[in-house]
């Protein structure tokens, strides 16, 4: 559905956000489930960016009939919890049936998130 890299910066965050909402609309998913996937790709962009990670990153999103899989392709680890209060962890565990961090063996990491599809 969707594979495209992305420029980690605010207003970069800001397109991949857009472009998320352009393609699910186009395959007729419905709204709601559009903004949940949105607010999910936000939270992980975020992450990113205050992790301090430059460069760019890898957005995958595929939509399955029960869930949409949100992928974020990162060149290092970067850290989710936004601590002291840990609003993302609580937005994210709010909103996906499973939201994590990846390590994979090129030693890059992918923040990931399931979204299930609303009733």
């Amino acid at each position: 559905m969707l594979d495209e890299p992305i420029t980690l910066r605010p207003a970069d965050a800001r397109r991949a956000r857009t472009t998320v909402r352009k393609r699910m609309a186009e395959r007729g998913i419905d709204c709601e489930h559009i903004d949940i996937v949105e607010a999910v790709v936000a939270e992980l962009l975020g992450a990113t960016i205050e992790s301090g990670l430059q460069g760019s990153a890898r957005l995958m999103l595929e939509s399955f009939p029960l869930l949409t899989s949100v992928r974020l392709r990162c060149s290092r680890d970067v850290q989710v919890r936004d601590e002291p209060f840990g609003l993302r962890d609580r937005v994210l565990e709010r909103l996906t049936t499973a939201a994590g961090k990846r390590a994979n063996a090129d030693g890059t990491t992918d923040l990931f998130a399931e979204i299930p599809h609303t009733a």
